[in-house]
């Protein structure tokens, strides 16, 4: 197997791997939410994503299976999408497509998954701060890094415009939930919303990857 054709493998296994892994921190999940300390088990619509990586509950339980299945998902995902990054760019020759759409793709795709591994490394009960600064900024990155996807995926001459189109859909798509999280309803009074609104970006950021990644396995690893 070509070095080309592992990194594109890479990408499509982590992606793989996060929906695994976060359904088994979902499911081991002892429970509690923001609103209500004491339910039972994880809720899709009242948690956070980033609860699972809690180094406790709200109520104060250990809750090891999810707090590792969460970090490993997304220090591998961090690292399926630096790998991918790199081999995209080299072997699209992005560089010559559009300079700037490649050093913006180059500078945002190497700090985002950065930010994905400060995700996992700053559990939220204990660094909140921190953690809350990672996600902001790495969804901030994410727009940019996806806009200049857009860009090279339409300007290269193997990949069909499609896949440049889903990635076009989540330009749109971070950029109204960056809205939700700087002006949306507060998640300590208000259920659901904001809770939502991360699943719906982020699980679509993980198909559109995983989308991206058959593609690039189907028409770029079999160029010449």
């Amino acid at each position: 197997m070509n070095n080309r054709l592992s990194a594109f493998q890479l990408l499509y296994i982590s992606c793989l791997s996060f929906l695994a892994l976060t359904t088994v921190g979902m499911i081991f999940f002892p429970g509690g939410t923001m609103l209500d300390h004491n339910t039972h088990g994880y809720s899709f619509f009242n948690n956070f994503l980033s609860e699972l990586g809690r180094w406790k509950t709200f109520n104060g339980e250990s809750k090891w299976v999810s707090f590792f299945s969460l970090d490993i998902a997304l220090i591998f995902q961090a690292i399926g999408i630096f790998i991918f990054n790199l081999k995209f760019l080299e072997s699209t020759n992005s560089i010559s497509l559009n300079r700037t759409a490649y050093f913006v793709a180059l500078i945002c795709g190497s700090i985002f998954p950065l930010l994905l591994i400060g995700i996992a490394l700053t559990p939220c009960d204990l660094y909140l701060v921190y953690h809350m600064m990672c996600v902001r900024v790495g969804f901030g990155m994410l727009l940019p890094l996806s806009f200049a996807y857009t860009i090279l995926i339409r300007q290269h001459h193997l990949l069909p415009n499609k896949y440049g189109n889903v990635m076009m859909s989540i330009v749109v798509a971070i950029g109204i939930y960056l809205v939700m999280i700087f002006f949306g309803p507060n998640p300590h009074k208000v259920a659901y919303v904001q809770q939502t609104a991360q699943k719906i970006i982020v699980y679509a950021m993980i198909f559109s990857l995983l989308y991206l990644s058959v593609g690039c396995k189907k028409f770029l690893a079999a160029e010449k």
